[in-house]
């Protein structure tokens, strides 16, 4: 997959993280995925992903954690973080967003298309910025 939008997905939901692979992968994304967040952070210096998409409830590290770590390294420019969750709390949703999070959206109200829209979105968002 030359040139492919490299997304990495850190989700301990089993059906979700196939879901999300089968869709992510059939939107031509090339795809690489952690259970929790621990091994997501290790995968980012080898597969060196296009975007992140974080579930804020994993073992190991969590969704808040992960965007914690990132954003000491000053790495949320180089890989903008897209945060899915089912904790719908508008103060979830703050916090996610002041630890450097570029988008927000709740599992259960959002399509996969919607994801795969989002994720161009932020790409798009990211070369602007470069």
């Amino acid at each position: 997959m030359e040139n492919a939008i490299k997304v990495l997905v850190m989700e301990d939901e089993p059906i979700l993280l196939k879901a999300l692979t089968i869709e992510l992968g059939g939107a031509g994304f090339e795809v690489m995925t952690s259970d929790n967040g621990a091994d997501g952070i290790k995968l980012i210096d080898t597969f060196q992903p296009d975007v992140l998409l974080i579930d804020l409830l994993m073992p190991v590290k969590d969704g808040y954690q992960v965007l914690a770590e990132l954003g000491e390294k000053k790495l949320l420019d180089t890989y903008p973080a897209i945060v899915l969750s089912n904790l719908g709390l508008p103060e979830e949703r703050t916090k996610a967003m002041e630890l450097g999070a570029k988008n927000f959206f709740i599992k259960s109200d959002t399509d996969l298309s919607q994801i795969v829209e989002l994720i161009h979105t932020t790409i798009e968002q990211k070369s602007k910025n470069k």
